[in-house]
């Protein structure tokens, strides 16, 4: 791939704070380094919240510390580094108010779609949880869709979400299988049938970085550079960001 700075991350765990992804502001900066040389111009940090991971105020200060600190030292080599959350649809989410939980200064929220491991017989609170956001007047950005059990399993479910104005988000390292056989053919899936309209890293940690080149490369082949660009770039955000912006 051209060393072209190109790439819009939404959605990554490389702020420290607290949960599985990096574990300090050098390992986060190490790969924010490397993510910089790769072609990524905006990183949004999204730390988990999660009943195992609350938001709590301690917490929060923790991270926007660490989110601070790493910002300045990242903007030295081109890189903007924002900071966002990534919800869990869980009941504790439906007292939280989804303005203190955005992406960056985005009207959206990242939520993503249950994992494999909370083996999910439905998406009954995953809507519930959906719909709380968009009734705080925010557009929720659907994290990883391509790994829930229910979605591969009936992956149309997925086309009238993105009727009602949802962002869905692929992992890049599902499409390169890295997330099992499933998750990388309903990646694609979703590649093929337009329903994608971001792919983000989800990177954690060295063994699980936040590159999106290898990604990039993939989808350009199969579908062409200047169809995939918009998938890596961020051009699905900017009708959010003309939102935010003040008349």
């Amino acid at each position: 791939m051209p060393a072209e700075q190109i790439f819009v991350d939404i959605h990554s765990h490389v702020i420290p704070s607290g949960d599985d992804g990096v574990r300090s502001v050098e390992d986060g900066m190490s790969l924010l380094r490397e993510t910089a040389n790769r072609g990524t111009v905006t990183q949004f940090g999204t730390p988990h919240v999660t009943d195992g991971h609350p938001l709590t105020r301690r917490r929060r200060r923790r991270v926007e510390d660490a989110h601070r600190r790493m910002a300045e030292r990242s903007a030295e080599f081109g890189l903007r580094l924002e900071l966002g959350w990534e919800l869990s649809p869980l009941q504790s989410l439906l007292h939280l108010d989804p303005a203190d939980l955005r992406l960056g200064d985005l009207p959206a929220c990242l939520l993503e779609l249950p994992l494999p491991h909370t083996r999910p017989r439905n998406l009954s609170r995953f809507e519930e949880c959906a719909r709380h956001i968009e009734g705080s007047g925010l557009t929720p950005v659907l994290g990883h869709p391509e790994r829930c059990h229910v979605v591969q399993e009936r992956p149309d479910l997925l086309r009238p979400m993105a009727e009602a104005g949802r962002l869905l988000q692929v992992n890049g390292d599902s499409l390169l299988g890295r997330n099992g056989d499933s998750a990388q053919a309903t990646g694609w899936w979703m590649i093929d049938q337009g329903l994608c309209h971001l792919v983000a890293s989800d990177g954690h940690r060295a063994s699980r970085p936040p590159y999106l080149d290898r990604a990039f490369a993939a989808v350009a082949a199969r579908i062409g550079e200047d169809i995939a660009r918009p998938l890596f770039d961020g051009s699905a955000l900017e009708p959010l960001r003309a939102r935010a912006e003040p008349a």
